[in-house]
């Protein structure tokens, strides 16, 4: 099944982590090279048992394959090279899903073909309670801005014809790809809902979710990103509060205190898409 970006809008699309192609060794022990033809994927779709409109990824290395695929890893930044124009039967890329990791597109010069990068860093991470899900420490994006700097110095320093300038043209963060997903936070903590957790107590309502990146060609390479997921809270629920309810005509907080009770968990059934949009 070939996705459409306009399913974007209302199908979350859950890539996960998996390596799918072979893996590499890194290259100074921080960079993973990926050639072109080493990435080529076949793609299937999977719809969750709990909510069709969820699809999980499942892919296979397959030299003729539909798509090209850039795995993620910790504290490590990937890269691959895509062609412009791609292969016959190539219109399609993705990468591992992104929650605090961000992406790049360079340009080559010389030549209409792009590199992309997926990286990762576990220093520096956001407290792990009370601060917006779109929050990044800075000392975390200057490191994967240092990842992707020394990845564009790894590609200079190949030997000819290998070598090639690059120039960063775009790039995705945590800041912009989860701001829906923190003002979905601060709306439920707006009216009043709090999210109660064993040891830690009481904290803001979280934003849990994904973020995945695709890129589409069509007379040349556009990418997309989709944040996807729910706010895990708790609500206030008592027969006098679902009678007021009823009174007001606040129905919506009717139908969830009857179904969900006083917590609004993590679960599939509630996930949705939250943002979509092009980024190049």
């Amino acid at each position: 099944m070939a996705i459409s970006i306009a399913s974007l809008a209302t199908n979350p699309y859950n890539v996960g982590a998996p390596q799918v192609i072979t893996d590499i060794v890194a290259t100074r022990g921080e960079h993973k090279m990926y050639a072109t033809a080493a990435a080529r994927i076949s793609i299937t779709w999977t719809p969750d048992i709990t909510n069709s409109k969820i699809k999980i990824f499942g892919g296979t290395l397959d030299p003729v394959g539909s798509a090209y695929y850039l795995p993620y890893n910790d504290h490590i930044i990937t890269s691959v090279r895509l062609p412009n124009p791609p292969p016959v039967g190539v219109d399609f890329f993705l990468t591992a899903n992104m929650s605090g990791c961000k992406f790049f597109i360079d340009t080559i010069a010389g030549s209409p073909d792009l590199m992309v990068y997926h990286a990762n860093t576990h220093q520096n991470a956001a407290p792990a309670h009370n601060s917006p899900v779109n929050f990044q420490h800075p000392l975390a994006d200057a490191e994967l801005n240092r990842l992707h700097t020394a990845a564009v110095a790894d590609y200079a320093g190949l030997a000819p014809p290998n070598n090639v300038v690059l120039a960063n043209v775009a790039s995705l963060a945590k800041p912009l790809y989860y701001g829906n997903g923190a003002l979905a936070e601060t709306h439920k903590a707006n009216q009043g809902r709090i999210l109660t957790l064993p040891v830690v107590g009481n904290v803001t309502p979280e934003f849990w979710g994904g973020c995945s990146v695709f890129g589409f060609f069509n007379a040349g390479w556009q990418f997309y990103f989709q944040a996807w997921g729910g706010v895990e809270y708790d609500r206030p629920v008592s027969t006098k509060l679902v009678a007021e309810a009823l009174v007001t005509g606040h129905w919506n907080y009717v139908h969830k205190a009857r179904v969900e009770g006083g917590h609004h968990g993590v679960n599939n059934i509630y996930n949705k898409v939250v943002d979509h949009a092009r980024f190049y």
